[in-house]
């Protein structure tokens, strides 16, 4: 089979129909709200332009590259309320405002890169994967992503002026964002039961 639209041409190509994306299965198996398909394979849709879609087959690393744009992007525009808010307090705090925010929002893109990716499960679920992009988990997503963020920035502040020790506050901020993410699909899986 191919991907020429000649059904008498056979260009070496693997088709791109469902069975070739997973044996048959629907790209929506498991948990709703849950994006198991992008953790169990390399096949990944890609927005073309406005209205426009496609969908290829990757290599590990081409995957791994997709997801880490597409967490990047959803991070980063979810987190523009503390972005701002980060602007106005830089004056407030002595010492690793900034850097507690960046260590933090670099750990959440590269936690949650890895979730999707399927190369780390998240806790306390069954399935692996991360969050899809409904319009209903828009909201859930800029409530915790921006309080995991408000949260490692502050107490690294806190843990960095109480220790004098800038690094511990980084630490601090390393593991509140990189926990935070792991336990986001699972909220994901808590939102989506009570809605249903």
């Amino acid at each position: 089979m191919s991907d020429s639209t000649r059904p008498d041409r056979d260009d070496g190509l693997p088709n791109r129909t469902r069975a070739h994306r997973g044996g048959g299965h629907s790209p929506r198996r498991g948990p709703p709200g849950r994006e198991t398909s992008a953790a169990t394979s390399t096949y990944r849709r890609e927005f073309l332009a406005i209205g426009g879609r496609s969908g290829t087959e990757k290599d590990r690393i081409g995957a791994l590259l997709a997801d880490l744009g597409r967490i990047a992007g959803e991070v980063g525009i979810l987190t523009l309320p503390v972005m701002l808010y980060l602007s106005v307090a830089q004056g407030w705090a002595p010492v690793a405002l900034f850097e507690t925010w960046l260590v933090g929002l670099t750990t959440m893109v590269v936690v949650g890169t890895l979730v999707r990716n399927g190369r780390i499960a998240p806790p306390l679920t069954d399935a692996p994967g991360w969050a899809r992009l409904f319009p209903t988990l828009v909201l859930l997503r800029l409530v915790c992503f921006n309080a995991t963020l408000l949260v490692a920035i502050h107490g690294g502040v806190v843990v960095a002026s109480g220790t004098d020790v800038v690094a511990l506050g980084l630490l601090w901020s390393i593991v509140v964002s990189g926990t935070a993410t792991l336990l986001f699909p699972r909220a994901v899986d808590e939102w989506m039961a009570r809605r249903a």
